[in-house]
């Protein structure tokens, strides 16, 4: 059975199901203070950008097959999955150029939430990666205007849905500048609306009350709450966007303290052996014992978590082909955990002293 409450898609759950969350399934949900709506799971596009180097270090997911990521983007929109978020950055422009290829013919039914500010060289002379991040932000406006357009391009469209500041420790007093360009873009037709990707309070105030900010993108995961964040979004109408909602795998049990990363990895420089990570480990093993006979993969276990910590949010995992996707995408027929699975889980995580803020 479907309803409709409050602008959200909802379906009955049955009773039966151990996970049940009181009966609704929400499928979509509007954006904050804008007209957009988006799916309750997005998918987050950095592992499109393929292999990719931020000042000499490894800053992807290794090699990405093409052909893969585009028949995994159209198998998501087919699922009802219309959220992808990228930036321009990832891959050197890879990842949003991807992303065009794969929308191209469906545009109408896709909401891209992509970014700016990070500087690039698609020629840095490393033959480990000619594609490198500079580690430099730019945020004049000439230049958020120039990689727009250049954004716009490799999207193949004539607007974007969500253009987000990629510099999350930008100083404060440069916001009401940079709000002035998005505004100008926004009047302009060449975006919809804006954000920033921080987990900085004065930050995100500082673009909160923007006519045309609708969102923030942040972190929250088992490891990390961010009640302070989830209080923002109420306080100024916005959404929010969860980055990081697996722990770039970690909460998925593909690592232990024993593990190395890939070379070509983000992860590689981590040591799994720390104290932190450690904990994680133990915890993660607990959520396995939890969830072993109860029909949901970690992945879809670490999202149902996150979508029952608020109804404004929206968690964009990472993906590289059509099995992790379709993996995501039930989490919206699963819905979000029942309060009594929450409240193991937050059990789990405290009895291991995890610093909910600071695990890695």
């Amino acid at each position: 059975m479907i309803y409709f409450l409050n602008s959200e898609r909802i379906i009955v759950k049955s009773k039966e199901d151990k996970f049940y969350n009181g009966g609704f399934l929400m499928k979509q949900r509007v954006l904050g203070k804008s007209n957009i709506k988006v799916s309750t799971i997005g998918l987050g596009c950095f592992p499109l950008g393929g292999l990719f180097y931020h000042k000499g270090e490894p800053w992807s997911h290794g090699h990405v097959d093409e052909k893969e990521g585009i028949e995994a983007v159209k198998r998501a929109l087919d699922l009802g999955i219309n959220l992808f978020d990228t930036s321009d950055v990832y891959g050197c422009g890879k990842s949003e150029e991807l992303l065009g290829k794969a929308i191209k013919d469906r545009r109408e039914e896709v909401v891209i939430a992509t970014k700016f500010a990070s500087v690039w060289d698609m020629n840095s002379g490393d033959p480990k990666s000619p594609c490198q991040s500079t580690g430099e932000k730019n945020i004049t406006p000439d230049y958020i205007k120039k990689t727009c357009q250049e954004s716009l391009e490799r999207l193949q469209s004539d607007y974007i849905d969500i253009y987000q500041l990629h510099w999350s420790s930008m100083k404060v007093e440069e916001a009401p500048g940079v709000r002035d360009v998005l505004e100008e873009l926004v009047d302009e037709g060449l975006i919809r609306t804006f954000g920033w990707s921080t987990d900085s309070i004065p930050r995100a105030k500082a673009f909160a009350d923007s006519k045309n900010c609708s969102s923030m993108q942040f972190t929250l995961n088992y490891t990390r709450e961010n009640k302070p964040m989830l209080e923002l979004l109420d306080e100024f109408n916005l959404g929010g966007l969860i980055r990081s909602p697996l722990g770039m795998g970690v909460l998925l049990g593909k690592y232990n303290e024993k593990s190395k990363a890939s070379k070509d990895h983000y992860l590689q420089r981590v040591d799994f052996s720390s104290e932190g990570y450690k904990r994680t480990f133990k915890a993660v093993e607990q959520l396995k014992e939890l969830f072993s006979s109860d029909g949901r993969s970690l992945a879809q276990a670490a999202l149902g978590y996150i979508l029952s910590k608020h109804n404004r949010i929206v968690p964009i995992p990472g993906f590289k082909n059509v099995k992790q996707v379709e993996d995501n995408a039930r989490v919206m027929e699963l819905g979000p955990l029942s309060n009594k699975i929450i409240q193991q889980i937050d059990n789990i995580f405290s009895e291991l002293q995890m610093d909910m803020s600071k695990a890695y």
